[in-house]
């Protein structure tokens, strides 16, 4: 009867603990897939971030070259009106030589004529004169308006250009709030699920668990193995995909994002990658800039490039660009990685 008894209490237990396993791993499941959720979040946030970044960067050359063709704008404006105030003054200068001052009035013009083709010589040459003056103070009156029309043109230009960088700036404060409250909440879940973790596996342990069921609950890490030959291979290739155009979410020849470029590139040579810039910014090995190499992953804020070496870069800028070789100071730089 004792008997009885111990193997029910034994039973009871050993249940009871399957069931707290299958607790604590759907807790852990629950918990990753919200970190996942937070982190994918958390990447889009970044990704606008950065392209917001390059459209501010943009906008503020337009800027500075809508100020400069303002600027000769006036300059030629001031010319143009200065020259049509002494077209005028001219002009009114030989109105008074010829009517008040040493000329003869129109009626002593055909009292002195001694005929008739002087009286209309005379007449045609005033006539000239009037003419000339005329044209040449239309002409500088609508040269000025058209410059005055361009300055105005070009200053509704700049007053676009100005809304449209503080709406960006607006834009980048929220995202800067939204990335600060991500990395909270993806700080808080990392925390929740590295304890449910440890104590999912307490529990396999104490249940007798099998290694490979402890094994499912860590994730192993690697590291770099300093494979200078895989590093050169990976540049090379890159070279392979500029002018590729950049797509979100892409990560085949067919369409690239800037994580999908570099994992895509890793991956050819059997190197895994995280799919994620801010996830691939953490992984592999730290170095600093002045140790950079090419082959290295240069991380910025939502954004991640290959370094090709010489300070340059092969990357998938945004929406609208192609990937393509540029300066590796696009951005200010957070890290420098090395998967090879």
């Amino acid at each position: 009867m004792y008997k009885r008894i111990f193997k029910s209490l034994v039973a009871v237990t050993l249940i009871t603990a399957i069931m707290g396993t299958t607790v604590l791993a759907d807790e852990v499941t629950d918990l990753q897939n919200q970190k996942d959720q937070k982190q994918q979040e958390l990447d889009n946030y970044e990704d606008e971030l950065a392209y917001i970044l390059v459209r501010i960067d943009e906008m503020e050359l337009a800027l500075a070259q809508k100020n400069n063709e303002i600027e000769e704008a006036e300059k030629e404006l001031a010319e143009a009106e200065e020259k049509l105030s002494i077209q005028y003054k001219d002009m009114k200068l030989r109105i008074k030589y010829m009517y008040e001052d040493q000329s003869k009035s129109l009626s002593e013009v055909f009292l002195t004529s001694e005929s008739m083709s002087e009286v209309l010589n005379k007449t045609e040459y005033v006539q000239q004169v009037y003419s000339y003056d005329r044209n040449k103070l239309e002409e500088m009156s609508n040269t000025a308006a058209n410059i005055k029309e361009l300055k105005n043109n070009l200053e509704k230009d700049k007053n676009e250009l100005t809304t449209m960088t503080e709406e960006l700036t607006q834009q980048q404060a929220v995202l800067y709030t939204s990335i600060s409250e991500s990395k909270d909440s993806l700080e808080d879940l990392t925390t929740k699920l590295k304890n449910a973790q440890e104590k999912a596996a307490r529990t396999i342990v104490a249940s007798s668990a099998s290694p490979q069921q402890t094994a499912n609950v860590t994730a192993p890490t690697a590291a770099a193995n300093n494979n200078s030959a895989l590093a050169s291979q990976v540049v090379a290739a890159a070279y392979n995909y500029i002018g590729v155009p950049y797509v979100s979410g892409g990560a085949s020849p067919s369409g690239f994002d800037c994580s999908g470029f570099t994992s895509y590139l890793f991956g050819q040579f059997g190197v895994s990658l995280s799919r994620s810039s801010s996830a691939q910014s953490y992984g592999g090995a730290s170095v600093s800039m002045s140790e950079a190499q090419p082959g290295d992953i240069i991380c910025y804020a939502g954004h991640v490039a290959l370094y090709v070496g010489n300070g340059r870069i092969i990357h998938a800028p945004v929406p609208g660009k192609t990937v393509c070789e540029t300066s590796v100071n696009i951005m200010p730089i957070t890290g420098v990685r090395r998967y090879w």
